[in-house]
């Protein structure tokens, strides 16, 4: 494994946004991120416990209670503790609503993303540099292509530009937040329009997108979900977004007592996250990689089915005579035209 530069001293004039819930042990890992970073302005929102789990209310006390045990470094520290549950779509919505109100731009992390150290500086130095480029509404942290597995080329780029939205840890601007509707509001208007051809060319990822984004629409109100809308509110604005060459964030909150990260045999389950290598080297030019986009695309429905296989076949196969089955091959991916991969194997 190659050695990498060491991560530059953190900055301490980017504030934080937390979100938790009732998961004390999994913030209290995310806390201890938060100490090495020692970011200089911390907001914290937690949602109500829900009135139907009666171990909510005790196990939120317990997750709140780490703020005041854990944050030991020169910080200000601002709450947004709620008596009510608002769900996991409008509780997560309204708390980026009130960070913004307080800050032109920030990171975000939910109490089940544990991110690496070189996330806090990858985002800080790409909020700075691109601060006034609207075209930028997205800094992700993370990369769960099949690329960010492999070692990397010594004269790749530190990060890409997509039109892809991951939310384990992530960074933006109240210039783009602005755009969010949790409602979904313009998605019948830009159906009426055709505009959604403009936005997704490719007919499958467009009916995906299509199916998820009704799906939230007509479905229940509040949505019970707020990064699909997130996605696109990006899409529909023709916003570029970041993804970093290695995975810098990990999910630890796939399990039982997870609302929507419960299912052990998906593809992103628990992803490795690495440091990535510093200076950070910029793309030339900040436009989006769509050939990349379609290949991922195409590596994230293949590990959608094989999770949905792996699902049957425990379901209808004993655990002691399951062997163990490899997944499938990725997509090959084109090779006429350069990419960064991964500063890391995983």
């Amino acid at each position: 494994m190659p050695t990498l530069p060491t991560s530059p001293a953190p900055e301490r004039d980017t504030p934080v946004l937390l979100i938790v819930f009732n998961r004390p042990e999994a913030a209290r890992r995310v806390l201890e991120a938060l100490r090495q970073a020692q970011p200089a302005r911390l907001y914290v929102a937690a949602d109500g416990p829900r009135p139907s789990r009666p171990a909510d209310a005790a196990l939120c006390r317990e997750t709140r209670a780490l703020i005041a045990a854990e944050v030991d470094w020169p910080c200000t520290v601002r709450t947004l503790f709620r008596d009510d549950n608002l769900g996991c779509g409008l509780g997560p919505a309204t708390a980026i609503d009130w960070f913004f109100q307080q800050e032109p731009e920030g990171i975000i992390l939910e109490d089940d993303c544990l991110p690496t150290a070189s996330f806090f500086s990858f985002c800080k130095q790409l909020l700075r540099r691109y601060r006034y480029d609207s075209r930028v509404m997205h800094i992700s942290g993370n990369n769960l292509s099949c690329e960010a597995r492999q070692p990397a080329a010594p004269e790749a780029d530190s990060y890409h530009f997509s039109g892809r939205v991951h939310s384990w840890g992530w960074a933006t601007w109240r210039r783009a937040w602005r755009h969010f509707d949790l409602h979904l509001t313009l998605l019948t208007e830009l159906r009426r329009r055709g505009e959604l051809d403009n936005i997704y060319p490719a007919w499958l990822e467009r009916q995906y997108w299509l199916r998820k984004f009704e799906a939230v629409r007509l479905g229940p109100q509040p949505p019970h979900i707020w990064d699909y809308q997130w996605h696109f509110a990006v899409a529909c604005n023709g916003g570029l977004t970041i993804i970093p060459a290695v995975n810098l964030v990990t999910n630890i909150g796939f399990g039982d007592d997870a609302t929507h990260t419960f299912d052990p045999h998906d593809q992103d389950a628990h992803p490795a996250a690495h440091e990535l290598a510093f200076p950070l080297r910029h793309p030339p030019v900040v436009l989006r990689d769509a050939r990349r986009d379609a290949r991922h695309f195409r590596e994230h429905l293949a590990g959608r089915a094989w999770a949905t296989a792996r699902r049957l076949l425990a379901r209808l196969l004993p655990a002691t005579s399951t062997a163990p089955v490899s997944p499938p091959r990725p997509v090959a991916a084109p090779v006429a035209h350069p990419h960064p991969v991964s500063a890391l194997s995983s």
